[in-house]
């Protein structure tokens, strides 16, 4: 049984769902990233561990945005735009 009928629904599927499937994948590995890099500096400054967390999941929140960003511009590339 093939996942996809045919190649328009194929394309459709790596344009629409693909960016977000990817995303969802990375966010735990740009917050350990993000922990390891930022987490004992911004505990320094903060003086508080929630904070810091807090801090390091908005940004990989917002990291994970602009890599989402990133991918939607390359599958427009490789699937062309439709618009």
């Amino acid at each position: 049984m093939k996942l996809f009928s045919d190649s328009d629904s194929r394309k459709r599927f790596m344009k629409n769902g693909l960016p977000y499937l990817l995303s969802i994948v990375w966010i735990p590995i740009i917050w350990m990233t993000v922990s390891a890099l930022f987490g004992r500096i911004l505990f320094m400054f903060t003086g508080s561990l929630l904070i810091a967390q807090f801090l390091v999941v908005v940004i990989s929140f917002g990291t994970l945005f602009l890599l989402l960003r990133v991918f939607m511009y390359f599958s427009g590339k490789f699937y062309g735009d439709s618009h």
